[in-house]
């Protein structure tokens, strides 16, 4: 995964150059559809188009994962909110076990379920 100013870097050099995507993608060691990607979303929005996802989505708890980049502080937060969500699962009365397609709902009286996609 590549940081905002990685991407930024990575595109501006490409930019400066005359290769082509696919050369340039292959010395740098990235997919020709991810430099296309990045070079397109730069020329739209300029800087924060090359910002991640993950950065922008609405998911507090998806830094959990991934939080070697953040404090001391921000750990304790994530992992205070995480913990109060749980305790509201519990007073509804269900455990949420495993993760991603994985994922189990665990009712009080040790009924498992999985939510349907409908």
């Amino acid at each position: 995964m590549f940081s905002k100013e990685e991407k930024l870097r990575i595109v501006k050099d490409y930019l400066k150059t005359h290769e082509t995507v696919n050369k340039f993608a292959i010395e740098h060691d990235l997919h020709s559809s991810v430099l296309q990607n990045w070079i397109r979303k730069y020329g739209e929005l300029g800087e924060e188009g090359l910002a991640s996802h993950r950065d922008k989505c609405g998911n507090r708890y998806a830094a959990l994962h991934i939080s070697n980049s953040l404090d001391e502080m921000g750990k304790l937060e994530l992992r205070m909110l995480k913990l109060e969500a749980d305790l509201a699962r519990l007073k509804k009365g269900y455990l949420v076990k495993g993760s991603g397609s994985r994922k189990e709902y665990v009712t009080g009286s040790g009924k498992i379920f999985k939510l349907s996609k409908s």
